[in-house]
């Protein structure tokens, strides 16, 4: 099946799911699943070394996604709306990482408002950025989660569906996201000096 990204025609490789050799998905659906759990371990209590985990963390799903080609199935079924994560489950990620990281993100938005002063102070994207370290985590967190739900239903359909999700919303949402926690968890480790 040929499937249109963004206006480029793409026809995704079929996975043997069931080789002795991990998979580039099931590499990437590890590094998924040690993401989304060292964000929930953040209800128990703040990491040690919260910085460099999360750098490490955002190094392996960034280099665990590249091979991954997002496949189809003409068969396959949307179940989304039954997996997604929940309102408040969305609303309970985005408060952890908010509380987790506000610190050091309003260190870092500080420093880049002395850094790079206008007039205007809207115009620092760089501290609006800082600020945003929460919001880039909790996406990548919604994203991962629902296709991590996908895989963890072990069937080729499902799996299909996990390539799709994840990769399609690398592309086009939470690549996004994982740019700007990188960069900002750099700032955070070689600009503030943090952990």
């Amino acid at each position: 099946m040929v499937r249109k990204f963004f206006g480029f025609l793409t026809t995704p490789p079929t996975y043997n799911l069931n080789m002795s050799t991990p998979s580039p998905l099931t590499n990437f659906a590890a590094a998924a699943e040690s993401y989304i759990a060292f964000i929930d371990s953040f209800a128990n209590a703040r990491p040690d070394n919260l910085y460099t985990t999360l750098e490490s963390h955002l190094a392996d799903l960034h280099a665990a996604i590249l091979p991954v080609v997002a496949e189809t199935n003409e068969k396959r079924q949307r179940r989304l709306e039954k997996i997604s994560l929940s309102l408040e489950q969305n609303k309970i990620i985005r408060s952890l990482t908010n509380s987790v990281t506000s610190n050091e993100a309003a260190q870092l938005y500080d420093w880049h408002e002395e850094c790079w002063k206008t007039e205007n102070p809207n115009d620092n994207y760089c501290a609006i950025r800082a600020s945003m370290l929460w919001d880039d985590l909790a996406d990548i967190y919604r994203d991962l989660h629902t296709g991590l739900t996908l895989w963890k239903l072990d069937t080729p359909e499902s799996k299909i569906e996990a390539s799709w999700q994840w990769r399609f919303n690398y592309d086009s949402h939470w690549g996004n996201h994982l740019f700007r926690a990188s960069t900002t968890v750099h700032e955070i480790r070689y600009h503030l000096h943090k952990d």
